[in-house]
C-alpha cells in the first residue's frame, strides 16, 4: 500500500514568532499534521496507517468502527477506505439519526460508508455490537481509532520532529488517548508530553493511555482546565483566541480540539509555566472539517 501517493508526510514543522515567546525565552513550533491530507488529516491518518496495513495483510475487505454524528474518526475512516480500496461501515450512536444528520455523516455516506444506527444505551455495549456486526471480511477498529496498531503511526510523528529539533515539551489535544500513547511509546523521545483533554473530567484518559502502553508513565502531564465546558463546547473567549491566532500566524484551528490545546499553551506561557530555553512543539491534529462555519 503506497500511502505517499495520497498522503503528505513527513509534514512540516513550523516555528512561530512572537514577542511573547522572546520575552519568556522560549521556542514554539507547530507540527502541521493538518496538511497531510484534506480528508484523512492529522492524527487520524497516523492512527489508521498500520490498521490499514494489517487489514490488507489479513485480506479484509471492510473497515468497521464506532462513532457519533460528528466523529472526526468516522469522517477520516470513510475517506481512507475510499482512497485505499476498502469498503467501510460504522456503528453510529443515536437511533434517531440518519445519513444526512450531520455534515460528517453525509460526507461518510457519499464515500460509500454503510451505517448502522443504534440506541445510545446499546452503543455502550460495544462488545455485543462488535459480535452482531462482525464478519469474516471485516476489520474492526475501535472508536477514535486508538488501538495497538495506532501507536507506531503516532510514534512516527516524534521521529519526524526529532530530525529537526529536540523538544523539551510535546503538547497535544486528547480525545481517546491514542496519540499521546503513541508519542510516549517512542523510545527516542525523552521529553515531557502535555495532554489537553477536549472533554470535561478527562483525567480518566491517563489510565486509557497507560493501558495502551501496557505500562505506567511518568512523562505525561494532563491539563484539564481548558475544555471550555466539555466535548465540542466553546465560548466567546475561545472563538476570539482562534481569530487572534489565525490572524497572527496564518494557521487555521477548530474549536473542538486544536484551539483548546493552543489556548492552553498560550495561557501557560503567559503565566510563566515553562522554563527559559524550553522548546515547545504543539501538535496540530487536523480535524478542520469540524471547524465552525463563519469563523
Amino acid at each position: 500500500m503506497v500511502f505517499e501517493k495520497h498522503i503528505l508526510y513527513p509534514t512540516p514543522l513550523e516555528k512561530l514568532s512572537s514577542p511573547l515567546f522572546d520575552q519568556k525565552g522560549l521556542e514554539v513550533w507547530v507540527k502541521r499534521d493538518d496538511l497531510c491530507h484534506p480528508e484523512v488529516s492529522g492524527n487520524k491518518f497516523r492512527k489508521l496507517k498500520y490498521n490499514l496495513l494489517k487489514a490488507k495483510e489479513n485480506k479484509k475487505e471492510t473497515l468497521i468502527s464506532f462513532g457519533g454524528a460528528y466523529s472526526n474518526h468516522i469522517y477520516a475512516l470513510a475517506a481512507a477506505a475510499n482512497l485505499f480500496n476498502f469498503k467501510s461501515e460504522a456503528i453510529i450512536r443515536g437511533q434517531e439519526l440518519n445519513e444526512e444528520s450531520s455534515p460528517t455523516l453525509a460526507f461518510a455516506s457519499q464515500k460509500g460508508m454503510k451505517m448502522h444506527f443504534v440506541t445510545r444505551t446499546d452503543y455502550r455495549d460495544k462488545k455485543t455490537l462488535s459480535s452482531k456486526f462482525s464478519g469474516e471480511s471485516k476489520f474492526f477498529i475501535p472508536e477514535g481509532g486508538s488501538n495497538p496498531y495506532a501507536l507506531p503511526g503516532c510514534a512516527e510523528i516524534i521521529d519526524e520532529v526529532l530530525k529537526e529539533i529536540t523538544p523539551t515539551h510535546f503538547c497535544l489535544a486528547a480525545g481517546t488517548g491514542g496519540t499521546a500513547a503513541g508519542v510516549l511509546s517512542n523510545k527516542n523521545y525523552k521529553g515531557e508530553v502535555y495532554g489537553f483533554p477536549a472533554l470535561k473530567n478527562g483525567g480518566f484518559l491517563i489510565d486509557e493511555i497507560q493501558n495502551l502502553l501496557q505500562k505506567p508513565t511518568d512523562r505525561l502531564r494532563f491539563f484539564d482546565d481548558y475544555h471550555f465546558g466539555g466535548y465540542a463546547k466553546y465560548n466567546d473567549t475561545l472563538l476570539k483566541f482562534i481569530k487572534y491566532f489565525e490572524n497572527e500566524f496564518n494557521i487555521q484551528l477548530e474549536q473542538i480540539y486544536t484551539a483548546k490545546l493552543f489556548y492552553g499553551i498560550f495561557d501557560l506561557i503567559e503565566k510563566g509555566h515553562f522554563p527559559t530555553s524550553s522548546k515547545i512543539v504543539l501538535y496540530h491534529s487536523g480535524g478542520l472539517q469540524g471547524r465552525l462555519s463563519g469563523l
